[in-house]
């Protein structure tokens, strides 16, 4: 017998190629009917002066080749002898294919939406005249809000797409929610911290508090964020370069201290010097502190204060507190390293010692007499 003629649950394999041909001529009709569409319609799209018929296009072009693609199955089938069975099981399958496509589109649709809403209040931003600081803000806040709408698009149509499949293909939900309320209590306690961290990271993206790549300091964490993930944040440690990754839930309720974006720096030293440094010698060593960082363009004038600021037990106390404006956050970490390294120039320069500790001991009895114990004074 030929092979062709040979019949497999009721229709020979020349039937089921037939099947799979037409299909096959299906999906490659489509595609060339989308490129001749295409064409034409880009002539048509240029003219006008909205963008939003290039969204609608962009998002239907992809899922309505497979629309042809399930129609060609459709129209194929019918060469084939089912049972009724077969017939109701492939009409579930293929109605919930249609579905499914459907809420493809719209998801493409949302997505493409909502990237040319963010793109247009960019461009409004900056026909306002905004300064590059705050169109970088803008760019930032924008490219957090797409995100996050494209992440709950996507969450809420693939249950939707999962929940009409399901009951396309005849499974019925009311069981299913009938058995989830039977567990419904164990299902909360198991969903609570991952539906909590899921929120958190809505959070993060709503308020901005920060996003990856910046310096962030996180309780006793330091360092900056590699990933904003679905339930943890990854943040590489400014210590050791270790990755340490902390709950989004965690972000809601705590302090979070951002240091990107700033440009506006305060540096508050404690300058200890010696009780034998006389009153002139130190008035000296104010004004020429002052004054060198004066000097510097960067250093804010009415933030700027050189003071004798107590007297210690151990030494005079000279407070050195300024403001500068410097571009960004890792500048700031050089900048004070350098300042310090002036200043202890100036103390060289003028003769002068910082203060530290000192004790003398003195050994009370003399000889012949038991000695007492030592008693520590200090200076």
């Amino acid at each position: 017998m030929d092979f062709m003629q040979s019949e497999f649950y009721g229709n020979p394999v020349s039937a089921y190629a037939i099947f799979l041909g037409f299909v096959a001529g299906a999906w490659a009709a489509a595609r060339i009917a989308r490129l001749i569409i295409l064409k034409h319609v880009a002539k048509w799209v240029e003219k006008t002066e909205s963008k939003w018929d290039d969204v609608i296009i962009d998002a239907v072009k992809g899922p309505a080749v497979w629309l042809v693609v399930v129609g060609g199955m459709t129209l194929a089938r019918e060469g084939l002898v089912l049972s009724p069975k077969a017939i109701l099981w492939t009409n579930r399958a293929l109605t919930a294919g249609v579905v499914f496509t459907f809420f493809v589109a719209a998801y493409r649709l949302i997505r493409g939406g909502a990237d040319l809403m963010a793109e247009e209040y960019v461009k409004k931003k900056t026909a306002e005249g905004a300064d590059e600081a705050e169109i970088a803000a803008t760019v930032r806040q924008v490219a957090r809000i797409k995100r996050q709408v494209s992440e709950v698009a996507g969450m809420v149509i693939i249950l939707l797409a999962l929940l009409t499949t399901l009951s396309n293909l005849g499974v019925d939900l009311k069981a299913i929610w009938a058995s989830l309320g039977i567990g419904g209590i164990a299902l909360a306690l198991a969903v609570k911290d991952p539906l909590a961290n899921i929120v958190g990271r809505m959070y993060i993206y709503s308020t901005g508090i920060f996003d990856e790549g910046q310096a962030i300091e996180f309780e006793k964490w330091s360092g900056t964020v590699t990933k904003i993930g679905v339930f943890r944040t990854s943040m590489e440690l400014s210590s050791d370069l270790a990755i340490v990754t902390i709950p989004n839930a965690e972000f809601i309720t705590k302090a979070v201290k951002n240091n990107f974006g700033r440009t506006r720096f305060v540096y508050k030293w404690d300058l200890d010097l010696p009780y034998a440094v006389k009153a002139d010698k130190i008035e000296e060593l104010i004004s020429r502190l002052k004054e060198h960082l004066l000097a510097k363009p960067e250093v804010i004038p009415g933030q700027t204060y050189v003071y004798l600021d107590r007297l210690d037990k151990q030494s005079k106390v000279v407070r050195v507190w300024f403001q500068v404006k410097l571009p960004d956050w890792p500048a700031s970490a050089q900048y004070g390293s350098k300042v310090l390294g002036e200043i202890q120039r100036i103390f060289d320069s003028m003769d002068l010692d910082f203060a530290y500790p000192t004790y003398t001991v003195k050994i009370e009895g003399g000889v012949g007499e038991k000695a007492k114990a030592p008693v520590e004074e200090s200076r």
